[in-house]
């Protein structure tokens, strides 16, 4: 990174023009800068919405699950002896916070030239905004990865599935615990059977009220093949009540989105009542103290996410592979 580079001037670059009048900037409303790098993170977004909870403390996040049922009911009459087996069917699993990091560093002379008349934004906010939306950008390619690295989110591919193991609890040996998970093909012959069937499959578990899944996320491609299968009867819905002005495409209840992020032929149907974004409130991208060295004419803040995403209920999640036109 060069520091304080200028504009070269003398005769051979500024003519009689640029001496006598100055350049404007364009108009960029209320954000200064504006976004040339950054994709929208949707399923990110939904999940600090819908699903985010705060946890202060503690070394991991227990979840309490029952996956057995007690078997000791049956008919009797007269004095038939009523089964007295002592009922397991309840368990414990385990999700690790996980911690994320980067850092604002700020040039001395940077921040004295950002002052009175030649200040065009605030040099110390710019630098804060593009530190938090990467760590944000940086979380939801995470929550795609194709693999779970040891130390990262949960990430969805792995997340929702039939085989891996998530929070402890392998889903190959305990079915129960497995995800909704379809081979879907070309959308224009199935995707639509396949949606609804997955709905119905993921509404069917559980007995404590079951909602429909309330987000859907894929490709742009595959949002487009189901906005083509509505027309001309496409239906469109607020993304929330805060914004009525944005709409969002509507599968029943669930708003559907593409995230960039998100692998070629996939699309997630989530249950936000089942998911719990875990956020410690104190790491929440939050900036710490800008401290400076004994050495240099800079001074450096740590920015820190702790959380995790873990669900309560892992087979009201759902998955369509393999989608094509």
């Amino acid at each position: 990174m060069a520091f304080g580079k200028l504009f070269t001037y003398g005769t051979a670059n500024v003519d009689t023009l640029l001496t006598t009048t100055q350049s404007v900037l364009a108009k960029l409303g209320t954000a200064y800068f504006q976004d040339a790098i950054f994709n929208k993170i949707p399923l990110l977004a939904w999940l600090k919405r819908k699903a985010q909870v705060n946890y202060q403390g503690g070394a991991s996040i227990l979840i309490p699950l029952m996956y057995g049922k007690n078997t000791t009911w049956a008919a009797f009459s007269g004095l038939d002896l009523i089964d007295a087996t002592v009922q397991d069917g309840l368990t414990m699993a385990q999700a690790p916070f996980r911690n994320y990091g980067g850092t604002i560093s700020l040039v001395g002379d940077e921040l004295a030239s950002n002052a009175g008349q030649g200040k065009l934004t605030d040099y110390v906010k710019a630098k804060t905004m593009q530190a938090l939306m990467s760590g944000r950008d940086t979380l939801d390619v995470d929550l795609f990865a194709s693999a779970q690295a040891s130390n990262k989110v949960s990430a969805l591919p792995v997340f929702v599935d039939t085989t891996s193991t998530v929070h402890d609890i392998n889903s190959t040996t305990s079915s129960w615990w497995a995800s909704q998970v379809t081979a879907s093909g070309s959308f224009a012959g199935q995707g639509l059977a396949d949606l609804r069937t997955l709905r119905d499959n993921i509404m069917q578990r559980g007995q404590q009220g079951s909602p429909a899944p309330d987000g859907i996320f894929t490709t742009a491609l595959v949002k487009q093949f189901l906005e083509n299968s509505q027309e001309p009867s496409i239906r469109y819905g607020s993304r929330d009540s805060a914004d009525p002005t944005f709409d969002a495409l509507k599968f029943n209840t669930a708003t559907v989105e593409f995230d960039p992020n998100c692998a070629t032929g996939q699309l997630y149907m989530l249950s936000s009542d089942v998911l719990e974004f875990v956020v410690h409130p104190d790491y929440d991208f939050n900036v710490g103290n800008f401290v400076e060295p004994t050495n240099q004419w800079a001074k450096t803040a740590k920015v820190i996410f702790r959380g995790n995403l873990i669900t309560k209920n892992r087979r009201k999640l759902g998955k369509l592979t393999g989608i094509t036109a």
